[in-house]
């Protein structure tokens, strides 16, 4: 619900960006596609959390080339080489830039595996302002270099195994990295995927999409960020609404986000709402790193109520299809 960075500040960054691009375009006829970090402004999508060797690419222009032979020397460029399909988009009919499918692969060099997860499902934002891709278009791409890279038998890119991974867990139709870290956060304690924007109907009012649910227990997690006056008493009523159709409210805050304690004591708190609804015992485990999170054995397990022998209070959608699909191009 809330804690990414608004439409407003994403074109605030993208203008921004597009007049450095332009400066540079005036000044030079080289006209590689701009990539990464500079792909990412360009097109308004989101940047996840950078180490501090990607951190210095704020301050240059990123363009990619294919090979070492082709990173000329321009002042205020950083060249990176991607050997790999080098999909490109235009962006306001003058700014190519790799595609959100083709940056996001070479961003897997770069990340760890969590905000990679992150990183794909800012590319595909419940707002049609903000979508970039699908998970079909991502799954695509890695199909494709895959096929590159066995055609013409090279290896594959640094961090391939990472996307594969990733598209486990990534999920479209998110509104904030600081959801998704939340949905990530809560399943390093052994609790199922949450659902992400799960519409539900309230008296009086359209549709709300809770942030993260568990319609199998009417269990919404929502996160809220930072907000003035007006807004905070708008979310006051949505809870009110929302628990007035009957779910049971997890509030969450940067502060349960980010340290082993906090995020324990988030999945404590959630497991406590299904012991609560289920009458049943719920045994959290012990923090999982994200690449156990997204280990094909656990996937393939059954959900807690199946476990819990518990009849859904809701419909469940379990992404059944997607993850199958992926776990086997893994294996």
């Amino acid at each position: 619900m809330a804690g990414s960075i608004a439409l407003s500040e994403l074109a605030a960054l993208k203008h921004q960006r597009m007049k450095t691009c332009a400066e540079l375009q005036q000044r030079s006829r080289w006209r590689p596609p701009y990539a990464l970090v500079t792909a990412l402004e360009l097109q308004a999508i989101e940047l996840p959390r950078l180490s501090n060797r990607c951190r210095r690419w704020k301050s240059s222009v990123v363009v990619a080339v294919p090979r070492p032979a082709e990173r000329y020397r321009v002042q205020g460029v950083t060249s990176v080489v991607w050997s790999f399909p080098l999909d490109t988009v235009m962006v306001e009919r003058q700014f190519l830039c790799t595609s959100p499918a083709c940056t996001w692969a070479m961003f897997a060099a770069y990340l760890d595996l969590e905000e990679l997860i992150v990183l794909a499902d800012s590319m595909m934002r419940r707002n049609g302002r903000l979508r970039r891709t699908t998970l079909d278009e991502l799954a695509a791409f890695l199909d494709a270099a895959e096929s590159q890279a066995q055609t013409e038998g090279m290896r594959m890119f640094s961090g391939y195994e990472n996307c594969r991974r990733a598209l486990l867990m990534a999920r479209s139709g998110t509104d904030s990295s600081m959801e998704s870290r939340t949905r990530l956060a809560v399943m390093k304690y052994g609790l199922d995927c949450p659902q992400v924007n799960y519409p539900i109907a309230v008296r009086n009012s359209k549709a709300l999409y809770l942030d993260l649910a568990y319609p199998e227990f009417k269990i919404c997690v929502e996160y809220e960020g930072s907000h003035h006056a007006g807004q905070w008493l708008s979310d006051t009523r949505r809870r009110q609404a929302i628990e007035d159709e009957g779910w049971r409210y997890v509030q969450v805050t940067k502060l349960d986000i980010g340290d082993d304690e906090s995020e324990r004591a988030l999945a404590e708190r959630i497991a406590k709402h299904i012991r609560e609804v289920t009458g049943k015992h719920v045994e959290l485990t012990g923090r999982k790193t994200i690449l156990q999170v997204c280990d094909a054995r656990g996937l393939r397990r059954k959900p807690w109520y199946e476990r819990l022998q518990f009849e859904p209070l809701l419909p469940v959608d379990r992404f059944i299809d997607h993850v199958a699909d992926e776990l086997d191009s893994i294996a």
